[in-house]
């Protein structure tokens, strides 16, 4: 799959480590070329890849790619809201924001069912009762929870699109 990563510099590394390493990058828009540079070298990645955040429409226009996807600490929302002012369809949007603290066991979660979602024939996202009311061992299929108390139904989506990309797992939300 070929995706156009928007986010910003701080944490590119934890955040690559997070995403699907099968994921092709035709582009990689941030805010500080020259620190991303630097941290996509350390790791291998070519940095010819990284781009600045005033390029972001022509990225948009110009390369060919399955998703846009928006990885964030606390903006994933605005980066959406410009990607698709530029005439990015809403299918092709992806927007994860699961780095901030408050997040730390949706992305415990996500890394998790990244590495295993070969094991799993179903998810669930949702609230606080499909967190504590669901119990998984009475599935026929097995099945990964990622409801949280509190999370609100965009992240509850984000997190579905992200799975379905993965694992390719049946959904259920509640």
């Amino acid at each position: 799959m070929r995706v156009l990563l928007v986010t910003w510099t701080e944490q590119l590394l934890q955040k690559l480590q997070i995403l699907n390493p099968q994921l092709e990058y035709c582009a990689i828009v941030v805010d500080e070329v020259e620190p991303a540079k630097k941290m996509l070298n350390h790791i291998g990645y070519p940095t010819n890849m990284i781009y600045p955040l005033y390029d972001l429409k022509e990225c948009v226009c110009d390369f060919y790619y399955d998703y846009v996807m928006c990885v964030e600490g606390g903006w994933g929302r605005d980066f959406l809201k410009v990607v698709q002012e530029y005439g990015v369809p809403k299918n092709k949007l992806l927007g994860l924001n699961f780095l901030g603290e408050d997040n730390f066991r949706v992305e415990r979660s996500l890394r998790y069912f990244k590495e295993h979602a070969t094991e799993f024939e179903m998810f669930a996202t949702g609230l606080s009762y499909t967190e504590v009311g669901l119990d998984v061992s009475r599935f026929k299929k097995k099945l990964f929870n990622f409801a949280r108390s509190s999370q609100d139904l965009y992240y509850n989506f984000q997190v579905a699109k992200s799975a379905i990309i993965w694992g390719g797992a049946y959904f259920v939300m509640h």
